[in-house]
């Protein structure tokens, strides 16, 4: 019996240790991840595009936005396992999700790909739906990591919320950008569960592209959204329930 007692305070011990180094590293304060609800919840993950869709890219074409949302996704999911939650990946490798037929058009493919991930989803019985994606637009000007959730959907528009302030608090204290409800996002539509999707920031802004190609700058924004999830499952499904 005291073995088994050894054993569990060794665990104990092992993982404030861990999650006291993870602070350090992230310069994130304890009060941030001051609890772990995010244990044995599951939750899907999309890396937005990839395989065939590439998505936006920079203005040089140097970066893709498949490629950055795969990784952001994958260092995402990492946090989230190591708190003991579950995670659903869409995707984890460069990859479209139809069916290959040399008689469908581009076009066909990105629609299968889409129905797809959206019955991973519709599928899953999961706590929470975030996909991941980057921003680009005509003028260069743009920056800003901006969240976005499906409208009327008080459970989605609260976890946006914390992931919004997360997002300014750890990635950049300057971006104002604020949550905004969308009906025209296809994997958003008549979701079950708490759903966002993320737009990390603007590859058509040679900065802010160039530091979400940074591994560091990855590592923020996961980190950013990771503890929106758990402020999330820990503040407001508690002050709903």
């Amino acid at each position: 019996m005291k073995k088994y007692i050894k054993y569990i305070v060794f665990g104990v011990v092992a993982l404030i240790l861990t999650v006291a180094c993870i602070l350090k590293i992230r310069d994130v304060s304890e009060e941030t991840i001051s609890y772990m609800p995010i244990t044995n919840k599951t939750i899907v993950l999309d890396a937005g595009h990839g395989g065939i869709d590439p998505g936006a890219s920079s203005s040089d074409k140097s970066i893709l936005e498949k490629d950055i949302n795969l990784a952001i996704t994958l260092k995402l999911k990492e946090l989230i396992e190591s708190s003991g939650g579950l995670v659903i990946l869409t995707r984890n490798d460069d990859s479209s999700l139809y069916e290959e037929d040399s008689n469908k058009t581009i076009r066909q493919k990105y629609n299968e790909n889409l129905r797809n991930r959206k019955k991973i989803v519709d599928e899953s019985e999961a706590d929470m739906f975030v996909s991941i994606h980057l921003n680009a637009f005509q003028e260069s000007k743009y920056s800003g990591a901006q969240t976005f959730y499906p409208s009327g959907k008080e459970e989605s528009k609260g976890l946006a919320t914390y992931i919004q302030q997360e997002l300014k608090r750890v990635v950049d204290n300057s971006n104002d950008r604020v949550i905004k409800p969308r009906d025209n996002i296809y994997l958003l539509k008549e979701t079950t569960m708490p759903s966002v999707l993320i737009e990390c920031g603007f590859l058509s802004n040679e900065k802010e592209a160039k530091l979400l190609s940074e591994d560091e700058y990855q590592e923020r924004i996961s980190w950013a959204i990771y503890a929106g999830i758990q402020k999330y499952f820990g503040e407001y499904e508690n002050k709903n329930e």
